[in-house]
């Protein structure tokens, strides 16, 4: 077990997961500059404010999931999962909570100089993202208790983390193709991170009246969706360079190494990964979101 219990409940090792979009988003703005030459030059300090926003964010949404969960004694003896600071008393519910809302104030107050740049998209993306951090496992209506866990990860670590990083370098128009299609492609990989997580919950949520996708359609249809969602982010990922003017055929090979790099993994999640085996898939898929973030983005620099 983890001596250190902030450690524990920060979870750091989801923390290069959360960072991927906004590397991507940034590379994917810097050739867009390169390409438009336009007035706007890349901004290293709004790129490094970007991604100390996104990890802040990250690790408030960990801090709230360890203390509602804590609370509300989801987690308790029976958890497959790494174990949580505040069930097993290594933190009171007091301080977590003291530790979740100090880092959702930082990161406001960092995202307050990204709002002045962006202006009314940043404000609106900005906001959102604080109050669904919140609301994911917060509130009287907690997303993630309801099937509604994959599709805000979606949302949220895809689409809207990719776009609103390229807008803020390039102040360009809404919307932007690439940007939302690269952004889809990651938020397959962040929905399937989800479903990962509530595949290995999924007794001791049921047990306990929690509403996951996993729990929903059962363990055998969701191993598949799981694994469809990771196929078609790099379906789409490959989609998109074929369809570049710069395309060559070493760059797709490139693209598909992480793939096949954790293949053994996604043939075990399959066929028979369970329990807490499925802390390892986990963990792989966090790692693959990394990987499959930095290939890309050196890919799209060299296009």
């Amino acid at each position: 077990m983890n001596n250190n219990p902030w450690k524990m409940a920060i979870r750091p090792k989801t923390l290069p997961a959360g960072a991927g979009p906004v590397i991507l988003g940034l590379a994917l703005s810097y050739k867009y500059l390169i390409e438009a030459s336009q007035q706007y030059t890349f901004s290293i300090p709004v790129a490094l404010t970007t991604l100390l926003c996104a990890i802040l964010l990250q690790v408030s949404s960990n801090l709230i999931n360890d203390y509602y969960d804590g609370v509300k004694g989801l987690d308790d003896e029976k958890r497959l999962g790494p174990p949580r600071a505040t069930s097993l008393g290594l933190l009171s519910s007091h301080k977590v909570r003291n530790g979740f809302l100090l880092t959702l104030l930082v990161s406001f107050l960092l995202g307050l100089y990204l709002m002045i740049i962006g202006g009314v998209p940043i404000i609106i993306i900005g906001l959102s993202s604080l109050f669904f951090s919140w609301a994911y496992t917060g509130g009287p209506f907690p997303l993630s208790y309801f099937g509604l866990g994959e599709l805000f990860a979606f949302i949220f670590f895809g689409p809207v983390a990719v776009w609103g990083t390229w807008f803020l370098q390039t102040q360009g128009v809404f919307p932007h193709g690439p940007a939302l299609l690269w952004g889809s492609s990651l938020g397959l990989l962040s929905a399937a991170l989800m479903g990962v997580n509530n595949l290995r919950d999924r007794y001791g949520d049921q047990e306990k009246g929690k509403h996951t996708l996993a729990t929903i359609l059962g363990g055998r249809a969701m191993r598949k969706l799981i694994f469809l969602m990771i196929l078609a982010s790099q379906i789409l990922a490959q989609s998109i360079l074929w369809k570049s003017e710069s395309f060559h055929s070493f760059y797709a090979l490139v693209g598909l190494t992480p793939l096949f790099i954790f293949s053994k993994v996604w043939w075990g999640l399959l066929r028979y990964t369970e329990g807490r085996e499925l802390n390892h898939v986990l963990a792989t898929v966090g790692k693959y979101i990394f990987l499959y973030s930095i290939t890309y983005s050196l890919i799209l620099l060299l296009l």
